[in-house]
């Protein structure tokens, strides 16, 4: 949405560039309409794009760090970091400790990796991950796994 936004006034703006410097106003509405086109394309472009075309690995660990950085982008390494433990099942607070990062900071690359992916829930991050092969599709039970674990020694304690 804020690309968009973006786009528009840049047209804007190309208009009023455009009427400044003597342009035509025919022209100037016809370059700020190309710049509309233009950015609406490339919006819609990237979106659609596939990150690569290479068949997705079950696990991240056999992957070359070249691999997996073209598989993630356009998320940075530490924004997947956090998106393979939020799609674990763990909580923002959980993610943090693992992190050694506030529960805020989990929180805040959360919404960067929201607003990166053009998504809004975490099913959808664990999707966009799974399809990039970048989650194994059976990552969701070590997370239960852990969650077990933690509360049996907490019981034992």
């Amino acid at each position: 949405m804020r690309a968009r936004l973006f786009v528009g006034v840049i047209a804007g703006l190309t208009i009023v560039a455009n009427l400044l410097l003597g342009v035509g106003w025919v022209l100037a509405i016809a370059a700020g309409v190309a710049v509309l086109v233009v950015g609406e394309a490339v919006g819609q472009l990237t979106r659609r794009r596939p990150l690569t075309d290479a068949a997705p690995a079950k696990g991240t660990s056999a992957l070359p760090d070249a691999a997996i950085a073209n598989r993630a982008y356009p998320l940075s390494q530490r924004e997947l970091e956090v998106a393979t433990w939020i799609c674990t099942g763990l909580t923002s607070k959980e993610v943090g400790k693992k992190l050694f990062i506030e529960r805020g900071t989990v929180d805040t690359h959360v919404q960067h990796i929201y607003n990166k992916l053009g998504i809004d829930s975490r099913p959808q991050l664990a999707i966009w991950l799974m399809e990039r092969g970048l989650l194994p599709r059976d990552s969701t039970d070590h997370a239960d796994d852990e969650k077990d674990r933690e509360l049996n020694t907490r019981k034992h304690k």
